[in-house]
């Protein structure tokens, strides 16, 4: 728990502790956690960004990981590739022995699955009728989400949560909370040597009906426990540097 603090608490990093004049960070977009808003935020941030197709992670990932591997051999230039891809393909970058710093953002986990689930029923989703036929209710569509959600993306498979602290001060530089966006970017640009970033907001969806019903919010703790802990601790973290 030590080294993890250490590592992700807004008041314990110090300036530029992560920076470097040629790197890629690899920051991994968790799904409905404000990730349109920090792309178009990371954008201004950081020399080149490489946005990986969300319909085809390993391919789009592969093409960018060679682009920004190659940019970054010819001389100083920061990058960030940003998408929905996750613990396999980080592990791309360690097969090849390519340092690792990777980046992302959590949110509550009710409110999370809440605004999915109203997304993929709504006409923005391109797949909505087949969505609406396949999850007729929330409770339907909660009970077919794996276990742990964010984590399991972020980190893979855990054992404990000791082990989603060890992994995360492992491979991750940052760790933000969408409750938290305009103080996690600004970490992000503290602790890693980056511009100013500017909070946009794009692709606000309503927010979470307060009437959901108990046995539902139940379901989605219990299928998502360790998802609660390490939500729970962060913005814990966020707020204790607030007060200061």
């Amino acid at each position: 728990m030590a080294a993890f603090i250490d590592r992700f608490a807004p008041d314990r990093v110090a300036r530029g502790r992560f920076r470097d004049s040629a790197d890629t960070v690899l920051f991994v977009h968790i799904p409905k956690t404000a990730g349109v808003s920090v792309g178009k935020a990371l954008q201004k941030a950081f020399d080149r960004f490489h946005g990986v197709e969300w319909n085809n992670v390993p391919t789009a990932f592969r093409k960018a990981t060679r682009q920004a591997v190659y940019d970054q051999s010819k001389g100083n230039v920061r990058q960030v590739i940003m998408g929905h891809f996750g613990w396999p393909e980080l592990q791309v970058w360690r097969q090849h022995d390519l340092q690792v710093k990777a980046a992302t953002i959590l949110r509550d986990p009710v409110d999370r699955v809440i605004s999915n689930f109203n997304y993929n029923s709504s006409d923005a989703h391109p797949a909505r009728e087949d969505f609406v036929k396949r999850f007729p209710t929330i409770e339907s569509f909660v009970r077919s989400t794996g276990y742990d959600v964010q984590l399991t993306q972020a980190i893979g498979f855990v054992a404990s949560f000791d082990d989603v602290l060890a992994k995360l001060t492992a491979h991750y530089s940052f760790l933000g909370v969408t409750e938290r966006l305009g103080p996690s970017l600004a970490l992000l640009s503290r602790t890693h040597g980056l511009p100013p970033i500017t909070e946009y907001r794009a692709n606000v969806g309503t927010k979470p009906a307060d009437d959901l019903d108990p046995a539902v919010r139940t379901l989605i703790l219990d299928r998502n426990h360790n998802d609660v802990k390490i939500h729970a601790l962060l913005l814990r973290l966020y707020d204790l540097a607030k007060g200061n």
